[in-house]
């Protein structure tokens, strides 16, 4: 069995491209000629109008659906990128805002460190090389279809064990060899002067060298952002803080689905003749409003992550660093949005209550933190008082559905990989996976609801998403930094950030609000124009929908942040015309959603806008270990630089 999916892998990556092209564009044909909402743009002046949310309201209470899609995390907007790229008639729903949840609070890794190929080689497993060989084409393919939101990040495995050394880049050979061309790069060994030269604070003792492997980094939230306006620009509804109180099975295979409006406060009902259920960490809950007594699927563990400054890590690689003992932690560290994400304390959890993540625990950050502090130099500090946010978040694993009504009973065994259920009254649940599987996901949710609910008709009934550009993409190129700072005048830190963050988009972005191009704060890229950006083309409907997935300032510095809120309260008051009560309850759920769920307060300390003395400069007595270290990198950088050639760790961009 598992033998016939490795073939029909490589089945797929053999069909000629001209083929998935045409039929694509016959896909996008059918939609545009049926769809009565569509997304207007002018290349030429950069404008760019989609539908409102009002308008979107409008359909959802007015017109029948052949898919509604309820969740807007990762598989859910692929849900709705899917059937819309079909031609169905399709509407999305969101309790929250997109990428809410656990979408937007991931590792920023696609997951391509060799965990599969190990574990596969350790239980000979050969499901988990199937898994692994789908991970990494999903990767290629996201790489090529949103290279602004993703790009190569080379990671660093530090070795302290000389046998260690050739039995890791061995193992992680064979996972080249066996990737063949879904690899991205190759890896390799670097010396140990090469290693300090990208990561100085690492312990020293018994330092080898490292092995350098490549996975892809994503800007998980704004890929999110990006599957939500590709869906609208293929005619589909999308609305987000829309919650869904009740689920009402209809004659035939109609369903009816009553939600409620968290932003007017207005209840009405959607109607769809097929209705996927793909809410992460709420899975069960939707399940249970389909049929009350069905048995949990959802296996959650909590997982915290933490944000540190640049310092502490590379602006380049990243770092893997596997558990030291039975006890320890596996650590990595990313560079992201010019900071350092260290990850991951994980715990189990009995039962997911309530929305929203929970508050980080101290016990859990001091438990990173230490893990992190052992594979650093003695005489470096790590503390809570680096720590600039810290953030929590639910791993929906599944296990498979059980007859057990004894909530002492087992529920069963993790799945690999994710699972689809087709219910007697006909709700499609998908549960479990992850980003490097959102699009087979979404893919087989929709096979499924075309097969149990004869959508066929004259749609297009096979998946065309793997060639299908995302929001942003099309017309973006390297060079658009440098195009952006020739047109519109902004730095080049500023130019670089709206290219990663909104690809061909940031055309639109400056030419929509040319009188907004000032810094949100001076530490930071951002600017008032994607407060604006946010709000009218991108459905930011709060405060918090600002901070947390349209600007990524909330995940990066929690006491930054808190300064800047009355910046953009004002822009978001005068945009959308908020009273005084209005931007108070709007001010008092952002200070909240820090103190929550940021670990503002508890984790971090807010910091004083007012200029302080300089500090002393710190003795460098105890710090002798480090000298003969620094003078080897320092020996290692000139030595590079006089070659006049690049370091092998540098110059990888995307």
């Amino acid at each position: 069995m598992a033998m016939s999916r490795l073939g029909v892998i490589l089945a797929q990556s053999a069909v000629h491209l001209r083929e998935h092209r045409y039929l694509l564009n016959q896909a996008f044909l059918f939609t545009y000629q049926r769809s009565g909402v569509k997304v207007r743009r002018n290349h030429c002046c950069g404008m760019k109008v989609v539908p409102s949310r009002a308008e979107h309201l409008s359909a959802l209470k007015g017109e029948e659906f052949d898919v509604l899609v309820i969740g807007g995390g990762a598989v859910g907007c692929g849900c709705a990128v899917d059937a819309a790229c079909r031609g169905l008639k399709t509407a999305l729903i969101e309790a929250e805002d997109f990428a809410s949840g656990s979408s937007s609070r991931t590792s920023k890794l696609i997951d391509g460190s060799g965990s599969y190929l190990g574990t596969a080689l350790r239980e000979k497993d050969v499901e988990q090389l199937y898994i692994m060989l789908q991970m990494m084409s999903e990767r290629v393919t996201m790489l090529k279809n949103a290279p602004h939101l993703n790009r190569i990040q080379p990671m660093i495995m530090p070795i302290y064990s000389f046998f260690q050394m050739p039995c890791t880049w061995l193992g992680l050979k064979v996972y080249d060899w066996i990737s063949a061309a879904s690899n991205i790069r190759g890896s390799h060994i670097i010396s140990r002067e090469a290693t300090m030269y990208e990561f100085p604070l690492l312990k020293t003792d018994g330092l080898r060298g490292g092995v350098v492997y490549y996975d892809t980094q994503v800007d998980d939230a704004r890929m999110c952002v990006a599957l939500v306006m590709t869906a609208v620009a293929l005619g589909a509804n999308v609305c987000n803080h829309m919650e869904v109180t009740e689920i009402m099975p209809q004659e035939g295979c109609c369903r009816v689905v009553s939600v409620k409006d968290k932003i007017s406060g207005e209840k009405f009902y959607i109607q769809s003749k097929a209705v996927i259920n793909a809410t992460g960490s709420s899975t069960d809950a939707i399940r249970q409003m389909d049929k009350e007594g069905t048995p949990p699927i959802l296996l959650p563990t909590l997982g915290t992550q933490v944000s540190l400054p640049r310092y502490f890590g590379s602006g380049h690689y990243g770092l893997l660093s596997p558990a030291l003992k039975s006890d320890d932690l596996t650590v990595y560290m990313v560079p992201f949005e010019n900071h350092m994400v260290l990850g991951i304390r994980e715990v189990e959890l009995d039962e997911v209550s309530g929305r929203g993540s929970p508050t980080p625990d101290p016990d859990d950050v001091d438990c990173l933190l230490e893990a992190a502090k052992r594979r650093m130099n003695p005489c470096v500090e790590l503390g809570r008082c680096h720590v600039l946010s810290a953030w929590t978040a639910i791993k929906a694993s599944v296990s498979c559905p059980t007859d057990k009504e004894n909530e002492d009973d087992k529920r069963g065994s993790p799945l690999n990989s994710f699972m689809i259920e087709l219910s007697a009254d006909g709700l499609i649940t998908l549960a479990g996976g992850r980003w490097s599987s959102y699009r087979v996901m979404a893919a087989d949710a929709v096979d499924l609801a075309i097969k149990s609910c004869g959508l066929c008709d004259d749609h297009v009934t096979s998946s065309w998403t793997q060639d299908l550009k995302l929001d942003g993409a099309e017309s973006w190129c390297c060079m658009l930094p440098l195009e952006f700072v020739q047109d519109y005048g902004v730095p080049m830190d500023v130019a670089q950030h709206i290219s990663d963050s909104y690809g061909y988009n940031g055309h639109a972005l400056f030419s929509q609000a040319p009188d907004l191009k000032k810094r949100l704060h001076p530490s930071f890229p951002y600017i008032e124009a994607e407060i604006q950006y946010a709000m009218r083309n991108e459905y930011a409907c709060t405060l918090v929908d600002i901070i947390a997935r349209r600007l990524r300032i909330a995940f990066m510095d929690a006491a930054a942040t808190l300064h800047m809120l009355p910046r953009i309260l004002k822009i978001m008051a005068a945009e959308k015309g908020w009273e005084e009560e209005q931007q108070q309850k709007q001010m008092q759920a952002a200070q909240e959603f820090l103190v929550r769920q940021m670990g503002l307060g508890s984790i971090v300390q807010p910091r004083s806008t007012s200029k302080s003395k300089p500090k002393k400069k710190a003795s460098s007595e105890g710090c002798c270990c480090r000298a003969a270290v620094r003078k080897g990198a320092r020996s290692y950088s000139m030595e590079i630089t006089a070659k006049g050639i690049s370091s092998p760790l540098l110059g990888l961009g995307r």
